[in-house]
């Protein structure tokens, strides 16, 4: 296939591509799916495939011009795409749709979304303060209270006794009394609460991250995500039976403002994603073959026994999984880098 486009920087995260399909390249395709037509069509006084050509065209000639483009566009598009090494973040989108006329090359231009170039920002820039982990009485009294009115007991007063009866129903070790059942609780609390903590630094270094390496995404990028979000949910709702406008109404939101949430999210875990990419290459982490083989036996063991395991076999699967794999160790990486070990908090 000779030179069929050209290209144009229109922006830092915009490319112009302008294609042509030659009109022999077009013709043949089109007189292929017209003949398909004629073996398929019955008109009245002739018999099945046996249509003349030029009566059918006359009648289907339109329809015709726009499928054979629906077939041959994307090859089209597709090649040039790899060709120039673009890497979309959005689908092509058409600046000038293609005006179909006989004997004269298909033209159009589309316009392709792609991330523009960032670097990583000073990680050491990173500020985040440790809150220090307190459990108060009132929290303990209060989980006390939940247990007491969730568990059946054959003594109801709160008291030492309880305590131990609560302990055995639980599978709870080393409770005695009241008092080591409060420790316990204590212990489980702070417990549940640095996790929160954690979490919270976590989201907190991510949002800095992401600002210092001042990555913004395209919003042609945004919108895509968020109506593939859209499109997710509406399917979600089918399957289970529930108009979707239901149930954003018990929700008591509008789908104006689902829209909103959706694009918010799509924007930040695309924020996220440019990241974690881009901290993994500068700091050249990557899954060895050995990895991800480990990673994938795992898959494979914890997978329900009534999977479809033709799934395995699938290289974008193996893909998908590699890069899944390498954002966690990106992750991971980054937040020993600015967060610490956090097995030493």
């Amino acid at each position: 296939m000779e030179q069929f486009y050209e290209r144009k920087e229109i922006s830092k995260d915009t490319v112009e591509l302008k294609i042509t399909i030659p009109k022999d390249s077009f013709k043949d395709s089109y007189n292929i799916l017209l003949k398909d037509h004629l073996k398929d069509t019955s008109v009245k006084g002739f018999r099945k495939g046996k249509v003349p050509t030029d009566l059918l065209e006359s009648d289907l000639k339109g329809e015709l011009k726009i499928e054979t483009l629906d077939k041959l566009a994307p090859l089209y598009i597709n090649t040039a795409i790899q060709k120039e090494n673009i890497e979309p973040i959005a689908p092509p989108t058409y600046k000038e749709l293609p005006k179909l006329e006989d004997d004269k090359d298909v033209v159009f231009t589309i316009e392709i979304t792609v991330l523009p170039e960032f670097k990583l920002g000073n990680m050491k820039k990173i500020k985040i303060e440790k809150e220090e982990v307190k459990i108060t009485k009132a929290e303990i009294d209060t989980a006390l209270e939940e247990i007491k009115k969730n568990r059946e007991t054959k003594t109801k007063e709160v008291n030492d006794k309880w305590a131990v009866e609560i302990a055995e129903m639980l599978k709870i070790e080393k409770v005695k009394d009241l008092e080591s059942l409060k420790k316990y609780i204590k212990e489980a609390l702070k417990k549940q609460k640095e996790h929160m903590f954690l979490h919270k630094r976590e989201e907190e270094a991510l949002v800095q991250a992401i600002s210092l390496s001042k990555i913004e995404i395209p919003l042609p990028a945004v919108k895509f995500e968020a109506s593939e979000r859209e499109r997710s949910f509406i399917y979600d709702m089918q399957q289970r039976g529930i108009k979707p406008e239901e149930f954003i109404k018990t929700q008591n939101l509008t789908i104006e403002k689902m829209r909103e949430l959706w694009e918010k999210d799509a924007r930040e875990a695309l924020e996220t994603d440019v990241f974690l990419k881009i901290y993994k290459k500068e700091n050249k982490l990557s899954v060895s073959e050995a990895e991800l083989n480990e990673r994938i036996e795992q898959i494979k063991k914890s997978a329900p026994k009534d999977m479809d395991t033709s799934v395995y076999d699938d290289p974008k699967w193996r893909e998908y999984v590699q890069s899944v794999y390498e954002k966690e160790k990106a992750f991971d990486h980054f937040r020993k880098e600015v967060l610490g070990d956090i097995h030493k908090d």
